[in-house]
């Protein structure tokens, strides 16, 4: 609930915002010019123009979702009206969408299963979870993985450090040796359960791969 919300929120919303008040202060200036007592074909017509975002994408869920809002706009619009020719406040027009949201949030919150353990495997998982990259090459758990390519010994390690609940240090470490040659490459991630972001890193990319 709460990643759809911001989605309608910014989308919806703001066509919301736009177009169905554009269209509410058109209508209404014509209503009230040649049809002052004809409040309900201002809610029809409001319902007619709420179908042409699902005509325009070719949606018909779209469009009735479309009429649906734009029919509950022009009731709510009604109704303030009314209480502003009456002299009452419409400050109850801000509290019950709140209400409504922070009580269907925490009914939601309240039924939702808790979601498991994020673990030092789930961290390395998401870390190496892009593909065609250097981590491709390194182990997918806690471990070194050992091997010779192009005449270099070579030493790869996957490390994960827990830094606190659910937030790891995950280091990747390559080691490499060609006689005299020598040389050590790292790369570091700090990893929760819904972002990587880069730490830091040292040494340069291991020369048996730079062809």
């Amino acid at each position: 609930m709460a990643g759809w919300f911001f989605v309608y929120l910014f989308y919806v919303g703001v066509v919301i915002a736009v177009y169905g008040n554009f269209v509410s202060v058109i209508l209404d200036a014509i209503r009230k010019k040649w049809l002052p007592n004809m409040r309900w074909l201002f809610v029809f017509f409001h319902g007619i123009l709420g179908l042409i975002n699902g005509l325009f994408f070719q949606d018909t869920y779209l469009a009735y979702y479309g009429m649906a809002a734009a029919i509950l706009y022009a009731c709510i619009d009604w109704w303030v009206e009314r209480r502003i020719d009456r002299e009452k406040s419409t400050r109850v027009l801000l509290i019950i969408p709140l209400i409504l949201l922070l009580l269907s949030w925490s009914i939601f919150e309240a039924l939702s299963p808790s979601l498991p353990p994020f673990t030092q495997e789930g961290a390395i998982e998401f870390a190496a979870s892009g593909e065609g990259t250097d981590i491709d090459l390194f182990p997918a758990k806690v471990g070194t993985w050992r091997g010779t390519f192009k005449g270099y010994q070579i030493e790869r390690t996957t490390r994960a450090k827990k830094l606190n609940k659910e937030f790891y240090l995950v280091t990747f470490e390559e080691n490499w040796t060609k006689g005299k040659q020598k040389g050590r490459y790292i790369m570091s991630y700090k990893v929760d359960r819904t972002s990587v972001s880069g730490y830091g890193g040292s040494g340069t990319t291991p020369p048996m791969r730079r062809y």
